[in-house]
Parts: C-alpha cells; structure tokens; sequence
C-alpha cells in the first residue's frame, strides 16, 4: 500500500509540474491591504492549497494528540499493529463423510 501511495503522489508531483511549466504566466493578486502583486499562477496555487491544507492538519494532529492522551490516563494502551491483526486460528480437523 505504501508503494501504491508514493506512485500516486510521485504523478501528482509531475503532473503539477507539468502544469506549472505550462501556465508559468504572472497573474494580478490584490493583498488585504488594497495593493495589487504580480505573481506567478503555480505560486499563487500552491499557496492556496497550502492556505487550505495546513489547518486542516494542524487540527488533525491536535486532535489525536488529546484523543492519545485521554486513552493514556484512562489506562488504555494505543493500540499497535500486531494486536490489531487476527490471531492465526487452528485449522479444524472434519473427518470424512463415509468413516
């Protein structure tokens, strides 16, 4: 699965950079202040979704972080990945139809 996940995000990186080198225009962008700047578009995309992204994930974090510690002071180990696979059952032995 980790593969699967570099691959995809190995051809969103290229296809961004395609589409950077394509539109690598400047565009107007007005500040809060009223001014106006000249930046590149590619710039001005990734600022947004970094603008989109960095406090949805911030939030994410924070709330883990306090769901981790409630579960450490109510005495409850965070789960690890051995305890959450199936425990390998014993095969059942069926004897034959005709015996």
């Amino acid at each position: 699965m980790t593969i699967l996940r570099w691959v995809l995000v190995t051809a969103l990186a290229v296809a961004f950079l395609l589409l950077a080198v394509a539109n690598w225009t400047p565009v107007p962008f007005r500040l809060p202040d009223g001014s106006m700047v000249n930046i590149r578009l590619p710039l001005l995309l990734a600022l947004a979704f970094v603008a989109g992204w960095l406090p949805t994930w911030l939030i994410h974090v924070g709330t883990k972080a306090t769901l981790n510690r409630k579960l450490a002071k109510a005495g409850l180990a965070e789960p690890t990945r051995a305890s959450m696979m199936p425990s390998q059952a014993q095969p059942t032995i069926v004897p034959p139809a005709g015996a």
